[in-house]
């Protein structure tokens, strides 16, 4: 579903438009959508070293990270 958004712009004594207003439901979708993109681009920016560590064999496998850490928990 697509809503209307009615911009509301800040003006300074010029004229000058300085800022815009956004109702609540606006502002939280641009929030999450930012949030969602820095994701993205975590990602994107950790994939080709994590594929060159799984590629040299540069990784413990969760039996393994068990087995050696089993004996410290007491």
């Amino acid at each position: 579903m697509k809503t209307m958004v009615a911009e509301q712009f800040l003006t300074d004594a010029k004229g000058k438009r300085t800022g815009v207003l956004l109702n609540l439901d606006t502002y939280e979708r641009l929030r999450e959508a930012e949030e969602e993109l820095a994701d993205i681009q975590s990602y994107d920016a950790a994939r080709p070293k994590i594929a060159a560590d799984l590629k040299a064999g540069n990784f413990t496998t969760l039996a393994d990270y068990r087995a050696k850490n089993n004996g410290r928990r007491k």
